[in-house]
């Protein structure tokens, strides 16, 4: 970015070590008093050379930090609110899965950089990265993301919701290579049990783990039983994304049972709680299992509004899923 002089101000788009800095002496009051902290964490330096190659660690934008940045990220990480905004973008059923691809990847390609790229909260950009992958069709890359995001995770206390986020992601992909999904589902419900995460956060990611053990059954053509799964959710809705994801599973049991009027509002509710949580992508599948349930013009036209939507998300999964359906329809006429 330049100013009115025409001089580069040196200003890189995103956060920088600069801007890690700047939040550091707002919250500990002088470059000294954050000198001070990483003496206290590794005796034997002094301070003023301390204040010294925090300053030049401070011109290195998004440039790699060298031992000063490791130290400083080691001591303090970033800040509560950049790592919010990281793990926004990697958790699934955050809204940020339903903007755009190319948008969703700019963003990430923007965040994964110093100091973010190399601090805790690097996780999250993986799995976002991965999520982005799959929507994508790219499930290779998904899964060298998801290696990654492990490796992040590795010898760190806590971010349980991060290792439930892994796990989920772990099983989708398996369950896309045909192997098996056990260990990965086992591993996300001893996570949930153990009670750490938010209400909001424990509902959604339940509804998520129920989601993928009920598509094992439907896939063996245990209806029934996946169908008992969504109806064994909390009926109060704590999340939209959760109470779409407790609806649409309802509405495809229903469906199969032979219960048609029932699925038909089941799957209309379940677009309901997506367009109030702003899921446009869930709002899509919705969509599709309304035109599954339907016949005729009524299918056909839900049908053209889930393409639509998948064609302005530029949303290859979604597409394909879209394709499936009306290929289906049109080898049934």
């Amino acid at each position: 970015m330049a100013d009115e002089s025409g001089q580069d101000s040196g200003h890189a788009a995103g956060f920088t070590w600069g801007d890690l800095l700047a939040a550091l002496i707002e919250e500990h009051g002088t470059l000294s008093a954050v000198a001070w902290r990483l003496v206290e964490q590794a005796p034997g330096d002094d301070v003023a050379s301390i204040e010294r190659a925090l300053r030049r660690l401070r011109r290195r934008g998004q440039l790699d930090g060298g031992v000063w940045g490791q130290r400083l990220l080691r001591v303090f990480g970033v800040p509560a609110t950049v790592e919010s905004r990281v793990r926004w973008m990697g958790l699934y059923h955050s809204p940020f899965g339903d903007l755009p691809l190319p948008l969703c990847l700019d963003q990430l390609r923007l965040w994964d950089r110093p100091p973010v790229s190399t601090s805790r909260a690097r996780v999250w950009l993986h799995l976002g990265h991965a999520s982005c992958a799959l929507r994508g069709r790219a499930l290779e890359d998904a899964a060298a993301q998801l290696t990654r995001a492990s490796a992040a995770l590795a010898g760190l206390a806590g971010h349980d919701d991060a290792r439930v986020e892994l796990a989920l992601i772990e099983a989708y992909v398996a369950s896309q290579r045909g192997e098996p999904v056990h260990a990965a589902l086992a591993a996300a419900e001893r996570t949930l049990a153990s009670g750490t995460l938010a209400a909001a956060d424990a509902a959604c990611f339940r509804a998520r783990l129920v989601d993928q053990r009920a598509y094992q059954l439907n896939r063996a053509g245990d209806h029934a039983a996946a169908l008992a799964l969504f109806e064994s959710l909390p009926a109060d809705d704590v999340h939209p994304f959760a109470s779409y994801r407790r609806d649409a599973g309802r509405a495809f049991g229903c469906f199969r049972a032979g219960r048609r009027e029932e699925a038909l509002a089941l799957a209309w509710r379940a677009c309901e709680h997506a367009g109030d949580g702003g899921y446009t992508r869930l709002r899509a599948m919705g969509l599709l299992l309304v035109a599954r349930v339907q016949d005729g013009p009524a299918s056909a036209a839900a049908r053209a509004r889930a393409r639509a939507i998948a064609l302005r998300l530029d949303d290859g999964e979604l597409l394909a899923r879209v394709e499936r359906q009306e290929q289906a329809s049109r080898g049934a006429s």
